[in-house]
């Protein structure tokens, strides 16, 4: 598993929620692609090779109850699909315009210290940035 990452099994056991061989399998396939922000459908395709029999319903089903649990979350992308990655301390995204590449930062997010004095408690916070990547930019 990459370093900085936390996935927390013991929420299933905490849960009246079961860790079924499909949802195994998804997370297996999510685990393995975890490095590349992967889609729900990328994960399906990598599921299919543990579990033949796991859908894309289930896959959609097992990752959103994921990001319930607090075990993955859901990631800023360009185009509204869906990209997901493991809980980790927190981080910045850049996500290229040109080629979709989603890159992290791992300087931490900065908050306006005037949200607080107005009386919100931020629990979490990520500034995403949008532009090219040196690669694109050649």
């Amino acid at each position: 598993m990459p370093a900085g990452t936390v996935l927390d099994l013991g929420k299933f056991q905490e849960s009246e929620r079961r860790l079924t061989p499909q949802r195994q399998a998804v997370l297996k396939a999510f685990l393995e692609l975890s490095q590349e922000h992967p889609t729900a459908e990328a994960i399906y395709q990598a599921a299919r090779r543990h579990c033949p029999t796991v859908g894309i319903a289930t896959v959609y089903r097992s990752l959103d109850l994921f990001v319930q649990m607090g075990l993955i979350q859901k990631v800023p992308s360009l185009n509204g699909t869906a990209r997901y990655e493991t809980q980790k301390v927190p981080h910045n995204h850049f996500v290229c315009l040109k080629c979709g590449r989603i890159y992290e930062f791992d300087k931490r997010p900065v908050v306006d210290k005037n949200i607080e004095k107005e009386g919100f408690e931020v629990i979490s916070s990520s500034t995403v940035c949008f532009g090219y990547c040196p690669a694109c930019r050649q």
